[in-house]
């Protein structure tokens, strides 16, 4: 007999296989004609059932559900703001901001380059530890340091704009969102409808052999090889849910999307390494600062390589982004498997904001 704690583990290791394979591919390629049709509209009807049932993670206690909404930021009323609401929150301030050298609307921030591409390495673990299917931890006390400096690097993002700062996202309201309630329990229908959904997807994916043979460049040979994995789940074999990119990270201590090479040997990155790190690239660097109507760095070209102008909507948004990751690093945090619709972010992160921060 079935109990719920197996169906909810089953189900648990068949929702992060099926997300880590849409994730793995990166840009929604299947919702466009890239693809045969037949492979597309399976990875269509996939995406619907990730989108629609539940993680089967034990649901996080509160109004609040790291796994669904963001850690750092509250509703009007004190509950939690979807990731597809926080995503159309920034991108609609991002539109509507004319650019860092505009004369008019704000001003914008001057920073050190190498501050600029911090902020980016930073949204890369971000955008990683948000990815769809991502299993849960908690994480250790050494990540102490390392959330503390990035709440500092946030808080220096906003301090150019002194009072002017936008309020934090999390003081509007929700958007309503699709998808199941937050800390629904698995049922044996949900199941059944993600393993015919998944069994279809990974079906229509070539190989990792096929896709190189015949270079098909439209697909990625990690999701060839997640494919691969979900059709043995879905098979009833033995196969990971979740890979991490190196088999010795480990998420509670590390970094998932760091890691360190030398004399041609790898190791992960831990908290502890990385906050000693960032503290040291940071120091003794001037703090980003208000922008002059006549900044020399607003010219373009700017005369000076080693700065860069960030909008005010851009720092302002990336500043949100670091505490969010401050967040999620903070000692104890506690997140279950990620749910799908967390994928906006990943898009947002990879895609609208990164081209918003390099745009001085």
């Amino acid at each position: 007999m079935t109990t719920m704690s197996d169906l909810a583990e089953r189900h648990r290791r068949l929702y992060s296989a099926a997300a880590r394979m849409m994730w793995s591919q990166g840009d929604p390629v299947w919702r466009g004609d890239r693809w045969p049709e037949e492979r597309a509209r399976t990875w269509r009807a996939l995406e619907k059932a990730l989108l629609d049932v539940p993680t089967g993670s034990t649901p996080s206690a509160g109004p609040v559900d790291p796994a669904f909404h963001l850690a750092s930021g509250r509703a009007g009323a004190g509950g939690g703001i979807p990731f597809d609401a926080a995503v159309r929150g920034w991108e609609a301030r991002l539109d509507a901001d004319p650019g860092p050298s505009a004369p008019v609307g704000g001003g914008a921030a001057v920073v050190e380059a190498v501050w600029q591409t911090t902020v980016t390495e930073l949204l890369d673990e971000l955008a990683a530890r948000l990815a769809p299917g991502r299993p849960g931890c908690v994480v250790t006390q050494d990540a102490a340091d390392l959330a503390g400096a990035v709440g500092e690097m946030a808080a220096a993002l906003r301090a150019p704009f002194g009072d002017r700062a936008e309020p934090p996202v999390g003081s509007a309201a929700p958007l309503p969102e699709g998808g199941p309630e937050a800390g629904r329990p698995v049922a044996e229908g949900d199941h059944d409808r993600l393993s015919q959904a998944a069994r279809a997807a990974a079906r229509a994916m070539p190989s990792r052999a096929e896709a190189e043979r015949e270079a098909d460049f439209s697909v990625r040979v990690a999701a060839c090889d997640a494919a691969a994995d979900l059709e043995r789940i879905v098979g009833g074999e033995a196969a990971p849910g979740w890979r991490e990119r190196y088999p010795d990270v480990e998420p509670d201590r590390h970094l998932v999307w760091g890691y360190r090479w030398s004399g041609g040997a790898g190791r992960p990155l831990s908290f502890v390494e990385r906050a000693a790190e960032l503290r040291a690239d940071l120091a003794g660097r001037p703090a980003p600062r208000a922008a002059a109507p006549d900044d020399p760095v607003l010219q373009d070209p700017p005369p000076d390589g080693s700065l860069v102008a960030v909008s005010r909507a851009a720092a302002l948004v990336g500043a949100e982004l670091l505490d969010e990751l401050a967040a999620r690093l903070a000692p104890g945090a506690s997140t279950g498997t990620i749910h799908f619709t967390a994928y906006p972010v990943h898009l947002f992160l990879k895609g609208r904001f990164r081209r918003a921060l390099t745009a001085g």
